[in-house]
């Protein structure tokens, strides 16, 4: 373990930032995740994705130290980690995909302390760091590192409370999910794909309820659009009725009966779908059919 004051008491502090951060996580609503305020990089729920980006570079910036014993040293991130964090950060999460992300930074997180704590007994050197295109390196050592991360833990509480006072104040403006949900189920009833494209997000996503044992996915409006058109145009006198519906934060799980066809090649299934509304429209609609 390190064995200096100053390590250990920073070490609590960097785990108690971390704690501080994932309080203010357990506060926000589920349906505040994906809340985006225009010019942001990141959603609520994107927060967490740029933790892990910023945890993993942190990382990087110590190996690279290491590796270098201190001398001059030019940290590199994967190609492509950045970019890929920036896109997903900007994204609808789940909050299950925002479960998996705190998690993954849990592990990031211990793993960090770990690359800390091998380097116990170098903690005041510095190396001269280059970051990105800077015109001369940066001394960085362990112990600004750790006091930069624990830092950005702290930053993102206040961040939060801000964000989600501001998501309370917007999502009185949008239209109740469940007559989302409704309405897009009268047009799908009525075979209109207009009327259904038209309550579904540019990035929307639709799975299917078959083939086994996944069904066939389609992701965005053109793809999704085609399908419906497909559809509609190849199923006999085709009858939707809604029998359910039963709504969570940003979910709605509608159970339905799916009739076609009559006399003799008539023929129906049971089955739900499980959406998921965003800014008033479908972002997500996962069927799910009786076997």
């Amino acid at each position: 373990m390190i064995q200096t004051t100053e390590p250990r008491s920073a070490l609590k502090s960097y785990d108690a930032a971390r704690d501080t951060y994932l309080a203010a996580f357990g506060k926000v609503p589920a349906g505040a995740m994906g809340y985006l305020k225009a010019g942001d990089d990141y959603s609520i729920g994107g927060i967490a994705v740029h933790v892990v980006f910023v945890l993993e570079h942190y990382i990087n910036v110590l190996d690279a130290i290491a590796a270098a014993d201190f001398a001059e040293c030019r940290p590199q991130d994967p190609p492509g980690l950045e970019a890929r964090a920036l896109a997903r950060a900007k994204k609808h999460l789940s909050q299950d995909e925002v479960d998996t992300e705190l998690a993954h930074a849990g592990q990031l997180h211990v793993a960090m302390s770990k690359r800390l704590d091998s380097l116990r007994e170098d903690w005041s050197r510095k190396s001269p760091t280059w970051y990105g295109d800077a015109a001369e390196p940066y001394p960085t050592g362990p112990g600004d590192v750790l006091q930069w991360v624990t830092d950005h833990y702290l930053e993102h509480v206040p961040h939060m409370e801000q964000l989600v006072a501001d998501w309370s104040e917007h999502a009185g403006d949008q239209p109740d999910p469940v007559a989302v949900v409704a309405t897009f189920n009268e047009a799908f009833a009525r075979g209109d794909v207009d009327a259904v494209m038209a309550l579904m997000t540019d990035d929307c996503i639709f799975e299917n309820t078959f083939p086994a044992p996944d069904g066939e996915r389609h992701v965005g409006a053109k793809a999704v659009r085609q399908f419906w058109k497909e559809f509609f145009a190849s199923t006999q006198s085709p009858r939707f009725e809604t029998e359910e519906l039963i709504a969570v934060d940003d979910r709605v799980v509608t159970r339905w009966r799916f009739s076609w066809g009559s006399g003799t090649s008539a023929g129906h299934v049971r089955g739900a779908d499980v959406f998921r509304i965003r800014d008033g429209k479908v972002a997500e609609k996962l069927s799910y059919v009786k076997g």
